[in-house]
């Protein structure tokens, strides 16, 4: 790749970096929980979501001395290797959070320990009484954490039912309207199970646009929606399982939840502005955020490259969204953002970079965040084996031939994807 656009490439990593960094959970709910007071009786928390564990290290700092118990639930990590096992089995993320208890469970798609975790969740709210307080910490990734099918729905088949909505390309937005009128524990259910205790929820957004409800399927947030609108995405999204539709039920309604409080702490949008901001204080680059956006991910490439051939000098636009792609029956490794990175590779200007990252640090099965691509790296590669590789959605190794990944780790975050295109100076306008 050209030596000019290492740095900026560089640059919009480092960006994204700083902008997580400032949205700290910890920090966010702790400031929230400062501001809100300490409660006069007991407290009990349920954090769920990939920024769970820091949301619960804040609710600790904030209100340690009210917290009676709880449970954070967060994302397994990998299976060790053999030899790695015995450092596996000790928790310091569990001893520091007590008296938390931790669990960790599958996602994107639940498995036993997500069932387990459900029923952890509702014995704690089921037990509380009318001086307690129920704090739910949610952030993006709960869904898949807590997982409580109603009777009569296996969960295997609860398994199928959302492998088959997100590989087909449904939107979020759907996939946890169904998973809301399909659960025990999902669509307000949880703050329903705690009354009469009070109940205040502090949300990490995921979801592009989304409404309290959409994030992690609301667990203890009120839903408008109803059984019909979720019924009618069955239809579309997933007919071969619409023997389910029978096992559809009413979730938590507005009206009938006067002791529940919530809050949103951080979303897609805050995130891309961030990011923009230090785009712009550690490059003087040009950077404005603009709305978020969802939608099909070839149709996302179109918009990166028009956006990338009308920057101009300087400029750079951070996008936060919330692609969609329906993947084919065989393929490879990878994700949503290393493949439109990949898509758009060839066709961007030769003085424009492009950064597609998960906010979480894991792009699909990649085992990277994203990447972050300009044109001269498609040099060192055929363009026959990238149409090769986008077909099959297996972009994992072609970045990390060109050595394009973006590796960020875990990030704690779970806001949804950023996009950057940036193009960089004119040669006579650069900052001095």
């Amino acid at each position: 790749m050209s030596a000019p656009l290492d740095g900026l490439r560089a640059a919009l990593v480092d960006a994204l970096r700083a902008g997580l960094a400032e949205l700290d959970p910890a920090g966010l709910v702790e400031r929230a929980l400062d501001d809100a007071g300490a409660p006069s009786g007991r407290v009990f928390v349920i954090a769920a979501g990939k920024a769970s564990l820091g949301m619960a290290r804040g609710a600790l700092r904030a209100w340690g001395d009210r917290i009676a118990g709880g449970l954070a639930v967060t994302v397994a990590a990998p299976a060790p290797p053999a030899r790695d096992l015995q450092a596996a089995t000790s928790d310091p993320e569990g001893a520091a959070l007590r008296p938390l208890r931790v669990m960790r469970a599958a996602h994107p798609i639940p498995d036993s320990r997500s069932a387990d975790a459900a029923a952890a969740a509702l014995a704690i709210a089921a037990a509380l009484g009318p001086d307690d307080r129920l704090l739910a910490l949610i952030s993006g990734g709960a869904s898949a954490l807590l997982a409580a099918p109603p009777p009569g729905v296996p969960l295997a088949e609860k398994q199928a039912l959302v492998a088959a909505l997100l590989e087909g390309g449904a939107p979020i937005q759907v996939v946890n309207l169904v998973r809301r009128h399909l659960s025990q524990i999902k669509g307000g259910r949880l703050a329903a199970a705690a009354a009469p205790a009070r109940v205040l929820t502090l949300l990490m957004s995921d979801v592009v646009g989304g409404l309290p409800h959409d994030i992690s399927s609301g667990p203890t947030v009120p839903d408008p929606t109803r059984v019909e609108d979720a019924r009618a995405a069955l239809e579309r999204w997933a007919p071969q399982h619409a023997r389910l539709a029978l096992a559809l039920s009413e979730s938590l309604k507005p009206a009938d939840a006067p002791l529940v409080e919530t809050r949103t702490l951080a979303d897609p949008e805050r995130l891309a502005e961030r990011v923009a901001a230090a785009l712009a204080a550690r490059t003087g680059l040009r950077a404005v955020a603009v709305p978020a956006e969802d939608g099909d991910a070839r149709a996302m490439v179109e918009r990166r490259l028009a956006l990338a051939r009308a920057l101009a000098p300087g400029e750079a636009i951070v996008i936060p969204c919330e692609p969609t792609i329906a993947l084919p029956a065989r393929r490879g490794a990878g994700g949503r953002a290393g493949w439109i990175a990949l898509a758009a590779l060839r066709d961007l200007p030769p003085d424009v970079a492009l950064l597609c990252a998960a906010s979480d640090g894991a792009d699909g099965s990649s085992g990277a965040a994203g990447a972050v691509v300009a044109r001269a790296a498609a040099a060192a590669m055929d363009a026959r084996a990238i149409e090769a590789a986008l077909a099959r959605c297996d972009d994992a190794a072609v970045h990390r031939t060109l050595g394009t990944r973006v590796e960020l780790g875990p990030t704690g975050h779970n806001l949804t994807d950023v996009h950057v295109v940036a193009r960089d100076f004119a040669c006579d306008a650069r900052p001095r």
